[in-house]
């Protein structure tokens, strides 16, 4: 089992989000969701949703709706709990058919939140930044510094394909994954708003990974109809032909509904005022009661004259009269109707560990799950139940191997690696030193990085990664922009033409433009044009290993004499420059920035936005190259296969391979 921390608030203790997710199924890459617990006022209060439904707090069950102080829980469907919070936190736990989790957080959060949810600054390039102070480059090893349970087993990257694992699977998993993408289908409206590839590639994923394949394909695809809804793109009919035996599946007497959007008609709201009702929430779907009916305390709808009503705590069946202060009040449609007056209302360890006996323990004591280690020192402990085992003994923490250690001993970690106090790692162009389990980085500005690569696939300034194959000349980056759209100091250009036989693109040429010269990058070689009067040139030119650089003032372009090419750029073309690289101004959520200005969200129409002629015809959707071509697929798979290999076991760390690798 494992316990990690998604969101949390970093500048205080105000509340913490946990989820727990432990193996299921039959593969070792399969997780389920089991519960989701919400801590308020640093672990004094505690709200546990676990996946059959059965809410929790502070370790007692509790039906819903349910109000208290801070906090609110009701079910607007079957399918999902809603809990608000007064602290600008609102979780959506999705419990059909699979436990999902989906947490929305007011503006005022920005830049204050840590956890596998990301720190929220609206910079994706650091989501990865652990407790310690520096960026992880894998998830496994950015997630491992977020588990809440130090006895849980570390997270291991896994680069297996699913799909390659069962034909039938695969086959069942693109036959109806790929409703997501179809241009026509009832997904289509939301396509020009969120883009539906990241998750395709999940419901490709889950749908061949799980064992419960139905139930996979179905959560995927309810995610992405909450994405478009939270967008204000409703979809509706999605489920025909698919996930149908959901909405027949509903409890008796409620039927399923596309959009929900408002608390359920209930019994007791038609006697007392219901919170939940001036909530609002992203409209979800699920069975509820139809119109004109009422969800009693048994689950059922009924009809108004059907429902009894509620007065001071007490319970009134239907005709039942009561009197109360000089008032006779009978129960009619669920509501009181008074006559006379108005109703007033009012062993075997290692030393220096110890064993801990829980039976020892007092009630709601911690025991070995909750040992203080190196690793979770910084983050509170999530405990269900007291487990006995080996701890260290007060005033020494746990270093992770066995051993105890004192506290300003620990370690710092980076990318699965541990450093003692005093070591030093290089992130981009600084320096971090270890010291008291935290990493102190120097703060000098690094070069910006844009690569263009094989057979179109950029990753812009700001670290956003897409692949474009269109046949033109394109602007890969220049700072005549905006407002200095006359007034720049260099543009790069890169010639695509169609390479080999399988439709492909490659750069056939680079053309540097920097002051009144022209350097054209082609065949292995350059050649320089000078197009006005002579003079030192503004630029240098070397050459690094297998790679030519151009070097100008706050630029350096390196080619490595094919179909590679890295832009550097200097800090002062930050927020400055435009083009297929981006915009250079730390947010990767506007890269997408098109040759007029506007921001979209689709790789296709922002990089046939700049192309340079307008002869040119406009790039059609990539296909995937080993569907296209499957007799060359295990091949392709077998030539990648060095990727897993020693060759690039040192790099795997530091480098995430899963871009590379389909790429």
């Amino acid at each position: 089992m494992h316990v990690w921390v998604p969101p949390q608030q970093c500048t205080d203790s105000s509340f913490t989000v946990l989820a727990e997710l432990r193996k299921c199924g039959l593969t070792d890459n399969e997780n389920c969701l089991k519960a989701v617990t919400l801590n308020l006022d640093g672990g004094d209060t505690a709200i546990r949703v676990q996946a059959d439904g059965s809410v929790f707090m502070n370790s007692i069950y509790t039906q819903l709706p349910l109000s208290a102080a801070n906090i609110t829980l009701f079910r607007p469907s079957s399918f999902f709990v809603v809990v608000q919070t007064g602290l600008g936190l609102q979780l959506l736990v999705q419990l059909v058919p699979l436990m999902q989790v989906f947490v929305r957080l007011d503006p005022a959060h920005q830049g204050q939140m840590c956890g596998l949810c990301g720190n929220f600054n609206q910079n994706q390039a650091d989501d990865f930044t652990a407790l310690s102070g520096v960026v992880e480059a894998t998830g496994a090893a950015f997630a491992n510094t977020w588990k809440a349970q130090a006895v849980c087993a570390n997270a291991r990257n896994s680069f297996e394909d699913p799909c390659s694992l069962s034909v039938e699977n695969e086959n069942y998993a693109r036959h109806w994954c790929s409703r997501l993408m179809d241009p026509t289908g009832a997904f289509s409206p939301c396509h020009s708003v969120i883009n539906p590839k990241p998750f395709h590639s999940n419901c490709m994923f889950d749908t061949c990974n799980c064992e419960r394949s139905e139930d996979c394909l179905c959560a995927a695809l309810s995610s992405y109809v909450l994405a478009c809804t939270a967008k204000g793109v409703r979809l509706s009919d999605w489920r025909d032909g698919v996930c149908t035996k959901y909405m027949q599946s509903c409890p008796e007497s409620q039927r399923y509904a596309y959009v929900v959007d408002a608390c359920q008609p209930t019994c007791r709201g038609l006697s007392e005022a219901d919170v939940t009702c001036g909530i609002a929430f992203v409209p979800v779907d699920g069975c509820a009661c139809p119109a004109g009916t009422f969800l009693n305390d048994a689950g059922a709808c009924v009809a108004a004259r059907e429902c009894p009503c509620y007065v001071h705590g007490t319970v009134l069946a239907p005709g039942e009269v009561v009197h109360d202060e000089g008032a006779v009040c009978s129960c009619s449609g669920g509501k009181l109707s008074c006559l006379g007056a108005s109703l007033q209302k009012s062993t075997g360890c290692v030393a220096p560990m110890v064993y801990l006996d829980c039976s020892n323990s007092s009630a709601g004591s911690p025991g070995a799950e909750c040992v203080r280690s190196c690793h979770t020192l910084d983050v509170g402990c999530f405990s269900t139940h007291c487990v006995s085992g080996c701890v260290c003994p007060p005033g020494l923490v746990s270093d992770g191997s066995g051993g105890c250690i004192a506290k300003e001993d620990c370690p710092c970690v980076h990318n699965e690696a541990t450093y003692k106090p005093g070591e030093t790692i290089r992130v981009d162009c600084n320096t971090c030193t270890c010291r008291n389990r935290r990493w102190e980085c120097s703060h000098r500005l690094c070069l910006g990085t844009c690569v263009a690569y094989g057979d179109g696939h950029f990753i812009t300034f700001d670290g956003e990664r897409y692949s474009f194959e269109g046949s033109c000349e394109y602007t890969l980056a220049q700072d005549y922009c905006g407002g200095n759209a006359s007034h720049g100091t260099f543009r790069v250009i890169t010639e695509n033409i169609p390479c080999g036989t399988t439709g492909t693109t490659c750069s056939k040429a680079i053309k540097l433009f920097v002051e009144t010269y022209e350097l054209i990058l082609q065949e292995g070689t350059f050649k320089v044009v000078a197009r006005g009067p002579g003079g030192d040139p503004p630029y240098r030119i070397r050459y690094m290993g297998i790679f030519l650089v151009i070097e100008t003032r706050g630029m350096a372009v390196s080619w490595d004499r094919k179909t590679s090419i890295f832009i550097r750029l200097h800090q002062d073309y930050k927020g400055r420059v435009c083009g297929l690289c981006g915009n250079f101004d730390g947010n990767a959520i506007n890269d997408f920035t098109t040759r007029s200005r506007s921001v979209v969200g689709d790789a296709l129409e922002f990089g046939n936005s700049w192309k340079l002629s307008p002869s040119c015809p406009d790039a059609l959707l990539p296909k995937d190259p080993c569907t296209a071509n499957p007799f060359r697929k295990s091949w392709a798979q077998k030539q990648c296969s060095i990727l897993h290999g020693p060759t690039f076991a040192a790099c795997r760390s530091q480098v995430g391979l899963c871009t590379w690798q389909t790429g």
